[in-house]
């Protein structure tokens, strides 16, 4: 399905945008568009990043993990974000290496829609521990 008819790469590129405009601040792409998407699945997967920490003082910055995948056949579109403070993780205060701050999104990949609010989730099965430092993910 990759290729000229793929919707992704359009869906990709107005998602990222409109996280942008909800986030009030540039949104770089780091995942090449065709390593977001995969042949085998109609979803798909890519990292993001804000622009680099600047300045003396609290220094945020955050990478993230936009995705789509599907549930009961319809599609399911979330960014997870990791926030960095001098380049240390933030998170919940008892789990700040393991939390991440979730946006789902409420509408459809074809005809938009628009972010949810944040939320705070406890990563359970430590699949995002490699995003220790701005940069440091996968």
């Amino acid at each position: 399905m990759i290729g000229k008819e793929d919707p992704r790469p359009g869906w990709i590129t107005r998602l990222v945008a409109e996280l942008s405009t909800l986030l009030e601040e540039q949104v770089e792409l780091v995942t090449p568009m065709d390593e977001c998407l995969n042949d085998e699945v109609p979803g798909f997967c890519c990292s993001i990043r804000s622009s680099p920490p600047q300045g003396n003082g609290f220094q945020l910055c955050w990478d993230g993990v936009l995705g789509m995948d599907f549930s009961d056949g319809k599609p399911d579109i979330s960014v997870s974000l990791f926030l960095y403070s001098r380049n240390r993780r933030l998170g919940l205060m008892d789990d700040r290496e393991g939390s991440f701050l979730e946006i789902a999104y409420e509408g459809s990949p074809e005809h938009g829609g628009r972010w949810g609010s944040p939320a705070w989730l406890r990563d359970g099965f430590g699949e995002f521990l490699g995003y220790e430092s701005y940069g440091s993910g996968r």
